[in-house]
């Protein structure tokens, strides 16, 4: 899957929109709603592509990881955020390469219906391990499936409510997309 990614950066710089749609620009204010004001000591962003929600986090936070597989995604995430010293862009697989270290924010925003069962089950055992007490996940799914997706966005969402080191604080179930934020017991 990552090469995919890979080559869909290569042909073009920002494929699904992310700087420019109106689609994005709001679901990103209302992510940034249900991550809460901070400051964060070390958030973790899965799948942080080119970099533009990174950027929009990067000031609630004392520390901010961004994980993405694609090396030309990460590029530009770390051009976008070169001026915000705090921010840490790295390439990295999910769930092989997340990094061991604690975090009071995750955010997972349409990344994880790409994992299988399996991957989906190791990332949540890896964050849940790595969360602080009272830490927050703010998951956010595109709710249209995909061939490339072999999870849809509500079966990912409801692998979040089953979790059983997670609580569920609050739901948005927008007609695009799902947004779940949820905190470690």
């Amino acid at each position: 899957m990552t090469t995919d990614f890979e080559t869909r950066y290569q042909r073009e710089a920002d494929p699904w929109g992310y700087a420019s749609s109106a689609y994005e620009q709001d679901k990103y204010a209302v992510t940034l709603t249900a991550c809460g004001r901070g400051p964060f000591a070390h958030a973790l962003e899965l799948g942080g592509s080119i970099g533009v929600f990174t950027k929009l986090l990067a000031p609630r936070c004392r520390r901010l990881t961004s994980i993405d597989g694609a090396p030309t995604a990460v590029l530009a995430a770390r051009a976008r955020t070169a001026v915000q010293p705090q921010v840490d862009v790295r390439v990295g697989a999910i769930p092989e390469d997340l990094p061991d270290a604690q975090f009071d924010l995750v955010i997972a925003s349409e990344v994880l219906y790409y994992l299988d069962g399996d991957a989906l089950d190791a990332v949540l055992g890896h964050v849940c391990a790595h969360l602080t007490p009272c830490g927050r996940i703010v998951a956010v799914h595109w709710r249209t499936p995909g061939p490339e997706r072999p999870l849809s966005a509500d079966a990912v969402h409801a692998r979040l409510h089953r979790e059983p080191a997670l609580r569920p604080l609050g739901t948005i179930r927008h007609r695009s997309y799902l947004l779940d934020v949820l905190e470690a017991r």
